[in-house]
């Protein structure tokens, strides 16, 4: 009985070629897949992935709660816990990429509950944020309450980005 060789060397290349082809597909595919989603949510859909939420280590916003509906006047309330001493902390309205300072809170533990009159339009949401503010951002809001205290125009602060939040909350108008 004679038996008939299939398995030449290059039936046996091109068959482990398909096996490697195969397990690219399998291993790689899905990781370039999610990785070029991941960019594109990321991009397009402006996800912040560093989430701050209402309370921290250092300090607490208490009210209103994140994501309410609140009136034109509003009150906010909110505690420091432990602050650094080194630094202040600020209450400030981040609203259409521009900040407003709102209160100097200190950097002391404190209860602290303010009265705010929100001036985003209706429907539309700010975020109110305390900043931990090293020596030379506590300056520059410094200087800014001066100056629109000095002039009675309370301007936005453009392209003020914070690496320093430590509690957040964003409000909507009714």
């Amino acid at each position: 009985m004679t038996t008939a060789i299939t398995d030449t060397p290059l039936s046996l290349y091109n068959e482990s070629r398909k096996r490697v082809l195969l397990l690219l597909c399998v291993f790689v595919f899905p990781l370039v897949f999610t990785s070029v989603l991941f960019a594109i949510v990321t991009v397009v859909g402006d996800i912040d992935l560093k989430v701050i939420g209402n309370r921290t280590d250092f300090a607490h916003i208490k009210s209103p709660k994140n994501r309410t509906v609140v009136n034109k006047k509003f009150e906010i309330a909110g505690s420091l816990a432990a602050p650094k001493h080194d630094h202040s902390y600020y209450l400030v309205e981040y609203r259409n990429k521009m900040v407003w300072p709102k209160f100097d809170l200190g950097n002391k533990p404190i209860k602290w509950r303010k009265n705010l009159t929100h001036r985003a339009n209706k429907d539309q949401f700010a975020a109110y944020q305390v900043i931990m503010a090293d020596a030379l951002l506590s300056a520059t809001f410094d200087n800014w309450f001066k100056t629109s205290r000095e002039t009675g125009k309370y301007p936005g602060m453009a392209n003020q980005t914070f690496d320093n939040i430590v509690a957040n909350i964003k409000v909507k108008t009714q």
